[in-house]
């Protein structure tokens, strides 16, 4: 059965501890989709890189910073980047314009995959109901 949705209807805005980010969920059930908007100054998810998921981002319009690793990589609308599943190389992506960045982001739904935040030593463990993790070397790591 097919499902339309108007794209400017039903947006979140979600506020981590890098800003906030608007977003439209435009997901099935084998396939995420959603169009995002960051604002001037502000930037999209977390620091963070998936185990079995790959994840592509389409810029719609204006410019950002893609932060790959230790990376600086500019982003204008009509790029395409693709992040491959397993690479431990975290990525978000920060709108260093004076205008909004607006893009599509859209991966696999994987419910084995565990996505890493390694500037807060957190795991997301999705086949746990998403429960975080906090991760500490040498240690078994607890609930968050």
């Amino acid at each position: 059965m097919a499902d339309i949705r108007k794209i400017d209807d039903n947006w979140v805005e979600e506020q981590t501890a890098r800003g906030t980010w608007k977003y439209r969920d435009l997901s099935g059930e084998r396939l995420g989709v959603r169009i995002e908007v960051i604002m001037p100054g502000e930037t999209s998810s977390e620091h963070h890189f998936h185990t079995a998921e790959e994840e592509h981002v389409i810029a719609l319009e204006g410019c950002a910073t893609l932060v790959l690793g230790a990376d600086c990589l500019e982003l204008n609308a009509g790029d395409h980047v693709w992040f491959k599943a397993g690479e431990a190389i975290a990525h978000h992506i920060e709108n260093t314009s004076g205008q909004p960045f607006r893009f599509l982001v859209f991966g696999e739904r994987n419910s084995n995959d565990i996505v890493f935040y390694p500037d807060r030593e957190i795991a997301m463990v999705k086949a746990l109901g998403r429960e975080k993790f906090t991760i500490q070397p040498g240690s078994s790591g607890g609930a968050e």
